[in-house]
């Protein structure tokens, strides 16, 4: 009988081409941002395992989830709507652009007003312009409805809006609420509303919800693109460090042509 370490070299070849084999067919894992996650992550991963085999598992959530998901390993990637915060950068994650989340202004259907000014959409929320008849339309009061989000960040809204992370800048009466589901069903259900979410939520809610221009633009991918459409904001993907092959693969993906087109046909410029 041959000795044991005969078989070594054989083994540890095996072994070699197991690991070669499962790192080929490697499961990603995305978790964070639910505005990326409804936009465009389940389609991608859809595209790409088409393309390469590799799953890529998706989850929602919220910027923090998504931090806390790849620095507990429990995620490859993160997805963050908000830019990382110093520290996070210091503790090595990496911030990838992939996309740019588009922000818009909705008022409930029956509001005839169909533009507001950057300026005026600031006066609202800072409590400055209390009334729809300021703005050519009924005697009553403007009813704002603001998420609240990543207080321990630079988030755009707030940042568009001129409000602190604290909110005391905030129009006293304005309504805050956790989600843009909130923010919606308010919108819909008070006709004196006005909020502000990501346009990858109001497709579909035409018949309930009126989508305003900003500065006299169209809210679109286009508009966008072309730098003139002045609310939208950088998304993310954050990785531990430099992406590993698979990952870095991904990204290549997201960032070619057809993850772009993938991205533009859901409402989100690339």
């Amino acid at each position: 009988m041959k000795p044991a370490y005969f078989f070594l070299p054989v083994f540890l070849f095996i072994t070699s081409c197991l690991q070669s084999s499962l790192a080929t067919g490697q499961e990603l894992a995305y978790q964070g941002t639910h505005v990326l996650t409804y936009s465009t992550m389940g389609r991608l991963a859809a595209a790409y395992k088409e393309r390469s085999g590799v799953t890529v598992s998706v989850m929602g959530g919220g910027c923090s989830d998504g931090i806390v998901a790849i620095t507990k390993g429990r995620a490859t990637m993160g997805g963050l709507c908000c830019p990382l915060k110093p520290e996070e950068k210091n503790q090595g994650l990496v911030p990838h652009a992939v996309a740019r989340d588009i922000k818009v202004a909705i008022v409930n259907f029956i509001n005839p007003l169909s533009n507001l000014t950057s300026s005026q959409l600031r006066e609202i929320h800072q409590g400055k312009i209390t009334n729809w008849k300021e703005l050519g339309w009924i005697d009553r009061p403007i009813a704002v409805v603001l998420r609240k989000h990543c207080p321990d960040r630079r988030e755009p809204v707030r940042n568009f809006l001129g409000l602190d992370a604290g909110l005391k800048k905030l129009a006293p009466k304005a309504i805050t609420v956790d989600t843009d589901m909130q923010v919606l069903n308010y919108v819909k259900r008070f006709p004196a509303a006005i909020g502000i979410t990501s346009d990858v939520f109001v497709k579909d809610r035409e018949q309930e919800i009126r989508r305003l221009a900003i500065d006299g633009i169209t809210p679109s991918v286009a508009a966008v693109e072309s730098g003139l459409y002045p609310f939208a904001e950088l998304m993310y993907i954050v990785t531990k460090g430099k992406p590993d092959q698979d990952t870095g693969k991904f990204l290549d993906f997201i960032r070619s042509q057809a993850g772009r087109k993938i991205i533009r046909e859901n409402l989100a410029a690339p």
